[in-house]
């Protein structure tokens, strides 16, 4: 039968290669490339056997790191022999270590936080947000109460007295007091004033069954009799002494009208605060009872990515700031000094192996293997016509021939061997 050529090019380079954490080696390489043909390959079957095999040549690498840096160790010198991963630059990690430390706490609050989203609100919580409604309510009730006994004390006690009759309709202003209409509209005021005063207190006895009610019905009477007393400060500074009032007289209604009105804008102010406590403290308490959306957990749950990949981004720095050996070999250079400055790309570390040797391993003919791009594989005899193409791993390439097979075939199977007859 006639024989089917390969072509074999084979090329050694050593690259220079740029580690920083992750290292590239840079290493013999050696390509097949098998002709295209319709017909089947055909040449001599030899079965993949258990060898000795020990690597022909060495690799060599430039080694620099990806980050800059300031190197504060340098644990191995020049003809040194170094194992594989062996530490051999290192830059100082202090500042990456203390943000580490920030990342690790940031991750695990994030993820403390998500827990207990998850988790709800512990009934210890619930008791606690309800105790807080509670004590709102009361301070809103209490605000409430005494908005209406300051305003009961400012038209009773304080205005009443610049009145006969205050308590009826005939209700008339004592005061010399030139214009006629703010004379006539304070009495009009202290006549409506009694009715309002009595419905006010009706309504905060049915306070705690309808807060807000309470609440608006409060601070608009809050605000009819602050402008009653408003009006009332007008005509005093407007009044004249009278036989019957003195100007000495007039200054105690003022100053007492005054007090009033004081009262009565405190009393307003405490409404509204204590109501907006109240609020808050009855939306806590909602929120609690209802537990966390799926908005909420699935928010938290992106903060937690985001530290998980801070502390990753961080560990990379890390691995980064130490050069190690990407293979077991001899320091041939070595460039980097305690306290060195460094920058991304700055060759620092040479080394050079001399292969490697294995005692047992599975073994075939190099002229056996063939490689496309970075897959390789061969032609194993399996009882038809035509072999099988099988992908394997390759190792070890002895100068002698002969190339290890890590994976993808079993002692014993036999392979095609190319450039021979086939007997």
């Amino acid at each position: 039968m006639r024989e089917q050529s390969t072509t074999v090019l084979t090329y050694l380079t050593k690259p220079v290669v740029v580690i920083g954490g992750a290292l590239i080696i840079a290493a013999v390489a050696i390509g097949f490339a098998l002709a295209a043909s319709p017909v089947a390959p055909t040449g001599q079957y030899t079965a993949a056997v258990m060898a000795p095999i020990t690597a022909q040549g060495g690799a060599s690498s430039e080694l620099s790191f990806q980050v800059p840096g300031q190197i504060v160790s340098t644990p191995v010198a020049i003809g040194q022999r170094v194992n594989d991963g062996e530490t051999l630059v290192v830059l100082d990690q202090s500042s990456l270590l203390a943000t580490r430390a920030g990342a690790v706490a940031n991750l695990e609050a994030a993820q403390a936080r998500l827990a207990a989203l998850k988790a709800g609100t512990r009934p210890e919580q619930l008791a606690i947000d309800q105790t807080a409604v509670t004590q709102a309510a009361n301070t809103l009730t209490n605000a409430l109460a005494a908005a209406y006994t300051n305003a009961d004390d400012a038209v009773h006690a304080k205005a009443d007295q610049l009145f006969t009759n205050p308590r009826n309709a005939s209700a008339q202003l004592t005061l010399l007091v030139a214009d006629a209409m703010l004379v006539n509209r304070i009495q009009a005021e202290r006549v409506t004033l009694e009715p309002v005063l009595a419905s006010w207190n009706a309504t905060l006895a049915a306070a705690s069954d309808d807060p807000e009610s309470a609440v608006a019905s409060s601070e608009a009477n809050v605000k009819t009799v602050t402008a009653f007393l408003d009006d009332l400060t007008t005509a005093l500074a407007e009044s004249s002494p009278s036989g019957a009032i003195s100007a000495a007289t007039i200054v105690g209604y003022q100053t007492s009208v005054n007090a009033g009105r004081l009262n009565m804008i405190a009393a307003l102010s405490s409404i509204v605060t204590a109501d907006t406590a109240y609020k808050a403290a009855t939306g806590a308490l909602t929120l609690a009872q209802a537990g966390a959306t799926q908005n909420d957990i699935d928010a938290q749950q992106a903060v937690v990515d985001a530290a998980a990949a801070a502390l990753r981004g961080v560990d990379v720095a890390l691995r980064e700031s130490v050069l190690t050996a990407p293979f077991a070999g001899t320091i041939t250079v070595m460039n980097a000094r305690l306290g060195q400055t460094v920058v991304p790309g700055q060759t620092l570390v040479s080394i050079e192996s001399s292969g490697g040797s294995k005692a047992s391993a599975l073994v075939v003919p190099s002229s056996s293997v063939i490689t496309d791009g970075n897959q390789a594989f061969v032609f194993v005899k399996d009882g038809s016509a035509a072999p099988a193409k099988t992908s394997v791993t390759t190792g070890l390439v002895s100068a002698t021939g002969m190339t290890e097979i890590v994976s993808g075939l079993s002692a014993g199977q036999e392979v095609l061997t190319f450039g021979t007859d086939n007997k």
